[in-house]
Parts: structure tokens; sequence; C-alpha cells
């Protein structure tokens, strides 16, 4: 069965879709407005921001993880099409015996980083040696992927910021009131209800974009997984045996 191309992007377009969605309710029932006025600390403002970069990074990633996953799939076809046929690594990336040229991309580099070293380490060493070239491509593209997590942390960190922030304002409504009298008193429980209000909405709303944006970085993983396993497969079983200087 023939996999959707670009189903990582779709499931990001359809995931943000949703965010979208959401946003235009709270924004058209005016709480959104709401949730920005109230907030005096403006760190629910900060956190809508952070999770508008952290999500166009996460497009960025996720656009050019699915690039690979679709060359991936169509060098896996035009290899199901050429039967036994031999292979050959040349300057523009692995061709086939007809000329043919397969899609550059992960594959191809990872490929001729295989056979560069097998050309200089000795053979008891040479499936170590693959072992160590695939962790470090590994280790390298979950480091693209470690910025999602490290700011749906640091959103939940803001969040509690706020928070604190929201209580020091409660607490210091009283602290500056030396007489306490009717009138005092009103304006002691207004700057308490602010306080609160930072509090509860500078909470909520880290919780709502923490976890919102985790669900693309998610998704990512699990590409990031697959486009592993699916290069080392192809590599292993289908592009090493053919080639001709192998």
């Amino acid at each position: 069965m023939r996999r959707v191309e670009h189903a990582l992007v779709l499931c990001w377009l359809l995931m943000t879709g949703l965010v979208v969605f959401g946003t235009v309710v709270v924004v058209d029932s005016g709480l959104m407005r709401e949730l920005l006025t109230t907030d005096r600390s403006y760190v629910c403002a900060i956190l809508i921001g952070m999770y508008v970069i952290g999500a166009g990074h996460s497009l960025r990633r996720t656009w050019i993880l699915s690039r690979e996953l679709v060359g991936i799939a169509a060098t896996e076809r035009e290899l199901a099409t050429l039967g036994n046929s031999a292979l050959r690594m040349s300057a523009n990336g692995l061709m086939t015996a007809a000329g043919v040229v397969l899609p550059s991309g992960f594959l191809n580099q990872y490929v001729r980083d295989i056979l560069r070293a097998r050309t200089v380490a000795a053979l008891p060493s040479q499936e170590s040696a693959s072992a160590d070239l695939l962790e470090a491509y590994a280790a390298r593209m979950r480091g693209e992927h470690e910025f999602g997590w490290f700011m749906c942390d640091l959103m939940l960190k803001v969040g509690f910021l706020g928070t604190l922030i929201g209580f020091i304002w409660m607490l210091s409504s009283v602290s500056k009131q030396s007489v306490i009298d009717a009138a005092s008193m009103q304006h002691i429980l207004q700057d308490m209800s602010y306080g609160m209000s930072i509090a509860l909405n500078t909470t909520l709303t880290s919780l709502v974009t923490a976890t919102l944006l985790s669900g693309p970085y998610y998704l990512l993983g699990r590409g990031l997984d697959e486009l592993l396993e699916c290069a080392v497969r192809l590599t292993q079983v289908e592009i090493l045996p053919r080639l001709e200087s192998v």
C-alpha cells in the first residue's frame, strides 16, 4: 500500500487547523480580549508569542523531515522496479546502471559516508563504524527537535513565573495599606482579584500552549524514527548489496 506523501505536513496542518479554529472561537466569544486585558503582567501575551515561534519552527522541521521521507519512498519505489540491477555512487549521488540518479537527500549522504568509512576502516570494525555513523546522524537530527521541547518546558516555567507575579500582586495590595477601612478594603479586594486573575490566567495559558506545542514535536519524533528505520533497511538490504564498488 502506497503511503500518503507529506503525511507529516498534513498532520501538522490538521493539528494547527484545530488550534486556529479554537482560537477563532475564543476570540469571537471575547475571552481572548478579556485574557489579555486582565493580565497586567503581559505573561499571557509572551506565552502566545512563544507558541507562535515554536509552531513556526515545528513547521520548518516538519517540512524538512517530510521531504526526506518522500525522497526515501521514491527511492524505495525506484529500487523495486530495478530488480537486481546494480547501483553505483557518482558525484551526483546514487545512480542506476541506466544512468538514472536516485533522489538526493539524507539517504544518499548516509550511504556515501558509509562507503567512505569502509574505505578507511579495518574490516572488523565496519559494522561498528556504520552503527556509530547512524547514531551520529540520529543525534544531529534529534538535536534540531530539542528546541521544541525546550520551548514547552520554558513555557511552563514562564507560566509559573506569572503565577508568582499574581500572588505577589495580591499580597502587596494588603501590605501597602496602613489603615484598613471600608474604602481601603474595597481597593484591596480589587487588587487581590487582579492578582488572582493574573495567577490563574498565566497558569492556564502556559498549560494550554505547552500542550498544544508538544503535539507537533511528538509527530517529529515519530517521523524521525521512521526515517532512520527506512534508511537502515534500504541501505543494508537494497543498496549496499547492489553497489558495484562494495
